[in-house]
């Protein structure tokens, strides 16, 4: 049901005035990564443009809902290990399964690519939703809260 209700897209630019609302949203709750999202596209340092990389977006019709990526990790030169980066789910689409949704293509990718992937999480919440998609907490892999090993 919710497929009929929402598109997952591949995103090949940051949609700005789409994501308006997810910043406003995300700052309002303390939260400055979509800035930094912003910050790295529009400065080149991180557009997702490697093909090991991707950025996606969930929309409702023309709204842009949710958004998160994955890229090489940063911390982990091995090649062998992506990283979740900058989810943000709008607060009035959480727990109807659009988190999953979004995650479900970021780790797709992320199995054509790599061994392993990563993520940094600051937040109970966020915690319960990673474990609950196969994550683990880990406190060995350096910049990282959680990590997902793909099986061989």
């Amino acid at each position: 049901m919710l497929d009929e209700l929402v598109t997952i897209s591949r995103l090949t630019d940051l949609p700005l005035a789409d994501l308006r609302p997810l910043l406003a949203e995300s700052r309002a709750q303390g939260f400055d990564f979509l800035d930094r999202l912003v910050s790295g596209y529009e400065n080149g340092r991180n557009r997702f443009n490697h093909p090991d990389e991707a950025l996606f977006g969930v929309y409702a019709g023309t709204q842009l809902i949710a958004i998160g990526g994955l890229n090489r990790d940063p911390y982990l030169p091995d090649g062998a290990t992506g990283r979740v980066r900058h989810v943000y789910v709008l607060a009035a689409w959480r727990r109807l399964g659009v988190g999953r949704l979004l995650l479900d293509a970021i780790i797709a990718e992320a199995r054509r690519h790599y061994r392993r992937l990563t993520l940094r999480t600051m937040t109970d919440e966020a915690n319960r939703f990673y474990c609950a998609l196969g994550f683990q907490t880990t406190p060995r892999l350096d910049g990282a809260t959680h990590h997902l090993v793909f099986a061989e």
